[in-house]
C-alpha cells in the first residue's frame, strides 16, 4: 500500500487521530511550541523548528539542508510502515504543503495537488531545498519548478 499524505494546521493536528499506522512531521516557528498529538498508531513523529520565510530575516531560523536531511531520513525510515504521513505547521498553508509537495514528488512522482491556486501557497525554499537534497542523495532526478510556466511554441 502506498501511503497518502495529509496536511493540517496546528489546531487540526492537535485533534488528529488515525486508525492505521501513521507518522507525522510537526513544524513550528518557535522551539517548544509543538501541539500535543495523540500517539495512537504512531510509528514516528519528527519535530522541526523553522520560520515560514524564503529569505533570511534577522533573528529567524530559515529552513536549511540539515532540516531537509532530517525529513528525508525520517520519511525514508517510516514510509514502508505507514498508511498516512501527516504534516502540519501553524496554518497548514505554506511550510507543510511544501514538505508534502516535495515528498509527493519524490515518492509518488507528482505534486500538483499541493500547488492548487487558492488552496495552498507552498514555501518554495522548503520545497526546493528538499528536492535538491533528494537529488544529491539520488532519490530524485528530475528538476522542476512548478511556478514557472511552460512555453508553448
Amino acid at each position: 500500500m502506498t501511503p497518502r499524505i495529509e496536511v493540517y494546521c496546528r489546531e487540526e493536528a492537535s485533534v488528529f487521530r488515525a486508525a492505521a499506522p501513521w507518522a507525522g512531521i510537526s513544524i513550528t516557528t518557535d522551539v517548544g511550541d509543538w501541539p500535543e498529538i495523540d500517539g495512537t498508531n504512531c510509528v514516528g513523529l519528527l519535530r522541526l523548528q523553522f520560520a515560514d520565510l524564503e529569505k533570511p530575516h534577522p533573528g529567524e531560523k530559515l529552513f536549511d539542508e540539515s532540516d531537509a536531511q532530517a525529513i528525508l531520513d525520517f520519511v525514508g525510515e517510516v514510509w514502508p510502515q505507514i498508511h498516512l504521513l501527516m504534516v502540519h505547521c501553524r496554518a497548514g498553508l505554506r511550510r507543510s504543503p511544501a514538505v508534502a509537495a516535495a515528498i509527493s514528488r519524490i515518492y509518488l512522482g507528482h505534486d500538483e495537488a499541493w500547488f492548487r491556486q487558492g488552496v495552498y501557497d507552498p514555501n518554495m525554499l522548503v520545497y526546493e531545498t528538499l528536492l535538491n537534497v533528494a537529488r544529491q542523495r539520488g532519490l530524485y532526478l528530475q528538476p522542476r519548478n512548478p511556478r514557472r510556466k511552460r512555453r508553448r511554441g
